[in-house]
């Protein structure tokens, strides 16, 4: 995976929603949506951490919308794959 540096920013009149995503030991991390990416007729979020370390390296979440109202992790690596390939050529394009 190549390095991606990542700089958010946010006018102040307007709040950037999250999404918290609990991990196996119980602790919560706050992620917000980069981008709605489709694949193969399916809707994935890509989702980056809002607590980055300077420095640190930023490692995004894939996550399948469900009947538009969830999301689940993906649980198959090559359509989580996909979808990060998908996300990092549109990111280039912008």
């Amino acid at each position: 995976m190549s390095d991606l540096e990542l700089e958010f920013t946010t006018p102040e009149d307007e709040t950037v929603p999250t999404i918290m995503l609990i991990d196996d030991d119980g602790k919560e991390e706050a992620h917000q949506i980069l981008s709605w990416m489709e694949y193969e007729g399916r809707e994935f979020a890509v989702l980056c951490p809002v607590d980055i370390e300077e420095g640190a390296e930023v490692g995004l979440v894939i996550m399948e919308s469900v009947n538009g109202e969830s999301l689940e992790f993906v649980a198959d690596e090559a359509i989580t794959n996909a979808v990060f390939d998908a996300f990092m050529e549109s990111f280039g394009e912008e």
